[in-house]
């Protein structure tokens, strides 16, 4: 009666804490819905192509960018704040924010010289593109650092806010604004500009945030530095998301290096739908993170077996009634949203959906165990699916196209969540599934 009682406590903390973080997913998956809605019509599946090719190519160079001070930062800012060791805290938030925005300009320096270097050979819509990407990227990666701050102060909503909606939101007003009052800019290195300059807002606006966020005892605090530690730690989580991100971007890089740019619009649309069923993966994902690496650091064993079952659950649950309209009613809503020249999307939508439903049956075990300083061992992991997801990518794409690119990623997505789970079994004792 009492562990009952307990997870009936646990399941109504996770649905009121996790609310908040719902409502941020769920106006960023309809933001970015209605964001690839306007520019697959607009740009049409050549522009669109070219569009997304270059966002594929940024995610990439996020990962370097990065180099794995985000989930870092959460990390140590949620065990810092549970000690209330103020000086220690701010001093992985000013070195962290340090470090990214040099990596990242020597990034964005590096790829300037690399787009020199070919410039006879693309167009001038071509460059422009390329251009405000990187642009963009310093300050992506900047933003995501202090929206990594608030996640790490239990500020979860605030975060996702900064991190995953603000910047969508301002960049589908303006094309609005811009596509629909002035067509002939209706051009995928004009897109890419409005991506610059909300890129800009947000960054201002998360400097502001973190600012008035931060405790005040954090800021009268002497910032104390542990360098060597962060970075040796840093090292496996550049590991992991770098894996993520090429595992993530792979198909759609393949899929336009193998095929014409055209499929890649066309597999795009299917990617963004798709993102539906992974909706409250993120959203539970993104709240219970700090609670995880607040009760391993307790060494709170069964507390955090009932956060990962619970979590598992109301990710699974929640997945299932998307899953179930895109696999009925998904070309109908293609032809409808987007047009009949993207009715090509179902094939490839109908496989990333039946993966990512299959993955959320193992709910945030990814970031459970990133919590619980398995790292080095995740990031081994995911690099052995990303060889699996190139592998799969150059035999099934050449063969099937964008069905293929969407086969070789449900495939490597299942496989590698379940040897997550198992690793969780194995190296924590917690077992994280919904059933």
């Amino acid at each position: 009666m009492i562990a009952s009682k307990s997870n009936k406590g646990l399941l109504a903390q996770l649905l009121r804490g996790g609310a908040g973080s719902a409502l941020v997913q769920a106006a960023n998956g309809f933001v970015a819905l209605a964001l690839s809605v306007v520019l697959a019509r607009a740009l049409g599946t050549e522009g669109y192509g070219l569009y997304a090719y270059a966002f594929s190519i940024m995610g990439l160079l996020m990962a370097l960018a990065e180099m794995g001070f985000p989930t870092l930062l959460i990390r140590e800012v949620a065990a810092s704040k549970s000690r209330s060791d103020w000086r220690l805290l701010r001093g992985a938030v000013v070195r962290s924010s340090q470090f990214v925005l040099i990596t990242a300009t020597v990034v964005s320096v590096v790829g300037l010289l690399i787009l020199n270097a070919f410039d006879d050979s693309l167009s001038l819509v071509e460059k422009q593109t390329w251009l405000y990407m990187l642009m963009l990227l310093p300050l992506a990666a900047l933003t995501k650092i202090i929206a990594s701050a608030l996640k790490g102060l239990y500020l979860v909503v605030a975060g996702q806010t900064l991190e995953a909606l603000l910047r969508p939101v301002l960049v589908l007003v303006g094309l609005m604004v811009l596509f629909y009052t002035m067509p002939t800019l209706r051009q995928p290195h004009y897109a890419m500009g409005a991506q610059l300059l909300a890129g800009a807002i947000t960054m201002a606006v998360a400097m502001l945030v973190i600012r008035r966020q931060m405790p005040k005892a954090v800021w009268n605090a002497t910032p104390q530095y542990q360098n060597l530690a962060w970075l040796k730690s840093a090292i496996p989580f550049t590991l992991i998301s770098g894996a993520g991100i090429i595992n993530n971007q792979a198909d759609i890089i393949m899929l336009g290096g193998l095929r014409q740019v055209d499929d890649v619009g066309v597999y795009r649309v299917a990617m963004q739908v798709a993102m539906l069923v992974m909706f409250w993966l993120q959203a539970i994902g993104a709240f219970v993170t700090p609670h995880f690496a607040r009760l391993y650091a307790q060494s709170d064993m069964e507390g955090l077996q009932r956060l990962a079952t619970m979590s598992a659950r109301v990710i699974l649950f929640g997945a299932l009634p998307a899953a179930m309209i895109l696999g009925f009613a998904g070309e109908w809503l293609l032809g409808l949203v987007y047009g009949q020249e993207y009715l090509a999307s179902f094939a490839p939508l109908l496989v990333l959906v039946l993966g990512q439903l299959l993955a959320t049956f193992f709910g945030a075990v990814g970031p459970l165990l990133s919590m619980a300083g398995l790292e080095r061992t995740i990031a081994n992991s995911m690099w052995a699916s990303v060889i699996s997801n190139i592998v799969l990518n150059f035999t099934l794409i050449p063969i099937y196209g964008a069905t293929g690119a969407a086969l070789a990623t449900s495939m490597t997505l299942v496989g590698w969540t379940f040897f997550l789970y198992l690793l969780s079994k194995r190296r924590l004792g917690i077992v994280c599934r919904a059933i």
